[in-house]
């Protein structure tokens, strides 16, 4: 006899995210990673370098009040730091 896996069901469907939405969310997601690659990498401009950070915090917030970061983790400990300070 074979051990059957009951995986419980969720009752509550997750909300529909139409084709306009997704794509939304997914430009900010693409925006906010590449506004961090080039905090990371500029090393040369301490101002525009700070532009990017301003910016990546910005859009940081926006995306933690989304739930982001509840399911993802920014694995850059430079980054991640910044992220979660600014939260504070």
């Amino acid at each position: 006899m074979t051990a059957q896996l009951h995986v419980p069901v969720s009752v509550v469907s997750p909300p529909a995210v139409g084709g306009a939405e997704a794509y939304a969310a997914l430009a900010w997601i693409e925006e906010f990673v590449r506004l961090a690659r080039c905090a990371i990498e500029e090393e040369d401009d301490e101002a525009l370098r700070r532009r990017y950070e301003d910016e990546v915090l910005r859009r940081a917030a926006f995306l933690r009040a989304a739930g982001l970061f509840d399911i993802v983790r920014i694995d850059h400990p430079g980054l991640r730091a910044m992220v979660d300070d600014a939260a504070r």
